[in-house]
């Protein structure tokens, strides 16, 4: 069975730390989840309570703690220090929190509120080492897309903001070059007064910004062709080559059949895969989250409408066996190359294999888990 490469050093350090007699019992525990990955989702229960929770690639339980309303996407810390990691959960959008979590005792570190005329939209990366926080946020009254800059070594203190040349910013990732942001933004108008509500369907304006972090600059921006302007761009993933997998949403008539995944790169037009319409129709045009593996080679989108996840050979655009899941949205890389963890609202945790079609149930340490849309993982 392949491993990665993480996997191999961590578990290599580990043994060789425990040998010599140089671990602590909190530094074992810590080096031992990394060895089997950390792995973030937003959650709520039977009860309709919410939380921000942790668990490792078997999906054993590493914290779960209270959030004060429906949490989204998260973000970790790169810094490669286990016991000064950080992650920070997303309220949904639109969201007035995010909270700080130290993942080596589970514990919420900070709480940073959203400012008066700004609200974030889900999504948020870290950048510079881990020492930059950006978090896509919405400015109402401006009816503009923003990125929020949050300094980490600060007490998170808000110290800027950059445009996303967009309405209704929601995901983002940096490139392989580590200076290039892609931001997905979805084109759609919402108002706080009305909130859930889009108002302006009929004249949509999606796209990818690419964005350069030194200053904020906008370096160029795609957009779909005008046939398909009402495809909001949300989710993505980066694989190892640098092209984006772009998980869409379609806000057209219910019956019409588009495609809904893409693959973007800067200095080049936005790609539509190619599946068949019944593919195209069994997701009811609606893509929820976008993944890469581990290996960078293999890419994934879920529908939780069409309770599928579909994937494709990054190289050669072969779609490979799909996974049926009932209500299945979030995704991301198992440890292993070619795998992934797949959740979904009724509570399952699922590894796949899509290179030979086999899934297999994880015996969840949360009982009476309602998994949010999407799984991130340190």
């Amino acid at each position: 069975m392949p491993i990665s490469r993480r996997h191999l050093l961590t578990r290599s350090a580990l043994a060789g730390l425990a040998a010599a007699g140089a671990l602590t019992g909190l530094d074992a525990r810590v080096l031992a989840r990394e060895a089997k990955g950390l792995y973030l989702s937003a959650r709520a229960d039977r009860e309709g309570k919410f939380f921000a929770s942790g668990f490792d690639a078997d999906g054993a339980k590493l914290f779960d703690l209270p959030m004060p309303a429906r949490g989204h996407g998260s973000a970790v810390s790169p810094d490669g220090r286990p016991s000064g990691r950080q992650a920070v959960f997303f309220g949904r959008r639109p969201g007035r929190f995010a909270l700080v979590i130290d993942t080596a005792n589970g514990t919420v570190a900070h709480t940073i509120p959203a400012i008066e005329d700004r609200a974030f939209a889900g999504h948020g990366l870290f950048v510079k080492g881990g020492r930059l926080l950006l978090a896509t946020e919405i400015d109402y009254a401006g009816k503009r897309g923003l990125i929020g800059l949050y300094d980490a070594a600060d007490s998170w203190r808000r110290i800027g903001e950059w445009q996303t040349g967009g309405l209704d910013p929601h995901d983002l990732r940096l490139l392989p070059d580590g200076r290039t942001l892609i931001v997905a933004n979805g084109g759609i108008l919402t108002h706080p007064e009305v909130q859930r509500m889009k108002l302006n369907l009929d004249s949509m304006d999606s796209s990818v910004a690419f964005i350069d972090i030194r200053d904020g600059s906008l370096i160029e921006q795609r957009r779909l062709p005008g046939e398909f302007f009402q495809l909001s761009l949300r989710h993505m993933a980066v694989t190892a080559e640098g092209e984006t997998v772009i998980a869409m949403q379609y806000e057209g008539p219910s019956n019409d059949l588009v495609p809904l995944v893409g693959l973007a790169r800067p200095g080049r037009d936005i790609e539509m895969l190619d599946m068949p319409d019944a593919a195209w129709s069994r997701l009811r045009n609606y893509c929820g989250s976008a993944a890469v593996d581990a290996g960078g080679t293999i890419l994934g989108v879920t529908s939780p409408r069409g309770g599928r996840a579909l994937f494709w050979e990054a190289a050669t655009r072969r779609p490979l066996p799909p996974l049926d899941l009932a209500d299945g949205c979030g995704l991301a890389a198992a440890p292993v190359p070619g795998r992934f963890i797949v959740s979904n609202g009724l509570g399952a945790l699922v590894e796949y294999d899509p290179l030979n079609g086999r899934a297999r149930a994880l015996d969840s340490g949360f009982a009476d888990a309602r998994w949010d849309n999407h799984i991130f993982t340190g």
